[in-house]
């Protein structure tokens, strides 16, 4: 027992004296001090009459949602920007905080607002390269053209710009590797038909005097329209043909005629302001508004149709009735064809 204890008396005291040298000598390190050299951050790493050359590419993430109601898009994107300082070519494999190193500064244009989600920091390759990566989400203006509502194509732009720099002094060069788009979405109404970017050299806005260099990135999207056809379109077809169906009574039975197309005129305006959450506010005619006027003008023709047979058959002109329903069975469908036709030919 007693070689026991002296045995663990001397290895406690082993221990003491390798922990002792080590604070002595400092810490036994592979890798270089991450200590940025004294520079000055606002200065660009390249000469006066030579612009700095920032690569820049942009990933769509994920989509959450394309609002029409309030002209948004919510999404999330990852954003690569790569440039040379050759003063920091000594820190290969650092990470180094944004506010520590020149950093050109990237803004959104459109309204709205975008998270930082991961760190602010920058990592030094080989020979000075600078590497800044970056996740971002919110929801921004998106600028919809919907007349063709809701069979409709959007192209919807987010535009970048170097804020503080013209391109005599720094130019976004695209990275064509970091532009694309995850294949798994989180949206449900919309077919995203691929993603693009594009450099513009000349941009001018009215906040600066010089142009700036701007970086689009175009997301086309076409919107899944089977929910619109069986939601809406089909429901107020259906509504329709049963207005025609008075044209089948005889003009004698008006009660049965009159309260059809009542009823048939009263479903659709029901209807209407049923939808009415669906459909985007507009100070425009889309093609939905459009059929759905055109559908009411029909339901409230038929109407008049039935109220004109029921004058008919009071002044005993039944003939003249009857011959009205029989013409009217046949014009109603082919006008409502030719209508159809007539507003969605675009799109068709």
């Amino acid at each position: 027992m007693m070689r026991f204890f002296a045995l663990l008396f001397l290895l406690v005291l082993a221990s003491s004296a390798h922990s002792q040298t080590q604070t002595e000598t400092g810490p036994v390190s592979d890798h270089h001090t991450c200590t940025v050299p004294d520079m000055r951050t606002h200065v660009r790493p390249d000469p006066e009459d030579v612009p700095t050359v920032i690569t820049t590419g942009v990933r769509v993430i994920d989509i959450r949602e394309i609002n029409d109601v309030d002209q948004t898009i919510t999404i999330d994107l990852a954003i690569r920007r790569t440039w040379q300082d050759n003063r920091l070519a000594g820190l290969e494999g650092c990470k180094l905080q944004v506010g520590s190193v020149w950093f050109p500064e990237l803004v959104l244009l459109n309204s709205g607002r975008l998270f930082e989600r991961w760190p602010e920091t920058v990592t030094i390759g080989a020979g000075g390269a600078v590497t800044y990566l970056q996740r971002i989400s919110g929801t921004l203006a998106s600028y919809h053209a919907l007349r063709d509502f809701p069979f409709d194509f959007q192209s919807i732009d987010l535009s970048f710009i170097l804020l503080d720099y013209a391109p005599q002094g720094a130019v976004i060069e695209l990275d064509e590797e970091f532009v694309g788009i995850y294949d798994v979405l989180n949206i449900s109404d919309w077919r995203i038909k691929g993603v693009a970017a594009r450099i513009d050299n000349g941009f001018i806005a009215e906040a600066f005097d010089e142009a700036r260099t701007k970086l689009i990135l175009t997301i086309d999207a076409e919107r899944i329209r089977a929910f619109y056809v069986w939601k809406i379109i089909l429901p107020i077809s259906l509504i329709v043909f049963m207005s025609w169906s008075v044209f089948w009574i005889d003009p004698a039975q008006y009660g049965p005629q009159i309260g059809l197309s009542a009823t048939s005129m009263l479903t659709i305006i029901a209807f209407i302001f049923a939808a009415t959450n669906m459909l985007p506010p507009l100070g425009y005619f889309t093609l939905m508004d459009f059929f759905i006027g055109g559908a009411t003008i029909f339901v409230f023709l038929a109407l008049l149709v039935s109220l004109t047979t029921t004058y008919l058959n009071t002044i005993q002109f039944r003939e003249s009735a009857k011959i009205l329903d029989i013409v009217c069975r046949f014009v109603f469908p082919l006008a409502y064809v030719a209508f159809n036709w007539f507003v969605f030919r675009s799109v068709l």
